[in-house]
């Protein structure tokens, strides 16, 4: 049994969403614990909902204030019970499909079981964040990065205990989470990546634009993000097998 632990701030439509997805799309026993960071649109409202309808497998925790970023992932570490492996994501990635009957879940654990070296391998995101279309031509299986984002992130779950885990303290900002506790692990001398086949979709829904808001709603470029395949509002949802209609 495998621990996924999701930190989700507003973004309602799109938390239900992933989660609904996550669910069918991933047949690994796991348990996925919420903790829910301050939000104000109902999204808590939502998650006891889904709890109560045996959607979730744990009670999701509830912030009355948004704590940042840090504060909410030490959170869910503290729930954490799986080992030697747990997931870390945010409310907003969907994963790919099972391939030859074996989910994204099962394929990362192989990865890193064959993969020793490193503490932390995500999925392989359809967008990446100032980097190249070309950054994964050389790769073996893992493309070594400096820094890999909490995108369904499979994590060594003692070893993010022996490092610290992220800064402690209350700030209401994302404050690169990513960078500080990969920093960490390679700190430590591990290594952290990102799987070349296992593949998600990044859903970047601006919560700012409205409840129709599903990810890039203007084109290809958005905040500092450039795309490496097409963004999401160029996917046909059909043809991902995403039933994000029930979230209408």
């Amino acid at each position: 049994m495998i621990d996924i632990a999701m930190l989700s701030c507003n973004r309602r439509r799109i938390t239900e969403l992933a989660i609904g997805e996550l669910a069918r799309r991933t047949t690994t026993p796991h348990t996925l614990l919420a903790y829910d960071n301050g939000s104000v649109d109902g999204s808590k409202e939502m998650l006891l909902r889904m709890w109560q309808a045996n959607r979730l497998g744990y009670r999701p925790m509830l912030s009355r204030e948004n704590a940042g970023v840090h504060w909410g992932h030490n959170q869910l570490l503290d729930m954490v019970e799986s080992t030697p492996y747990y997931v870390c994501t945010d409310n907003d990635l969907i994963p790919c499909a099972p391939i030859d009957g074996q989910d994204w879940l099962s394929r990362l654990i192989d990865l890193a079981d064959r993969h020793p070296e490193y503490a932390a391998i995500a999925c392989r995101p359809h967008i990446l964040i100032g980097e190249p279309s070309n950054r994964f031509d050389d790769a073996s299986d893992i493309r070594e990065m400096s820094h890999v984002g909490a995108h369904l992130r499979l994590m060594r779950t003692e070893v993010v205990r022996e490092v610290g885990g992220w800064e402690k303290g209350k700030r209401p900002s994302r404050n690169h989470e990513e960078r500080y506790i990969c920093g960490k692990l390679r700190k430590a001398g591990w290594k952290v990546g990102y799987a070349r086949d296992i593949r998600c979709i990044h859903l970047f829904g601006d919560n700012s634009l409205g409840e129709d808001d599903w990810g890039y709603t203007a084109g290809t470029y958005h905040e500092g993000h450039r795309e490496i395949s097409p963004p999401v509002t160029a996917f046909a949802w059909n043809r991902q097998g995403i039933d994000w209609e029930a979230c209408k």
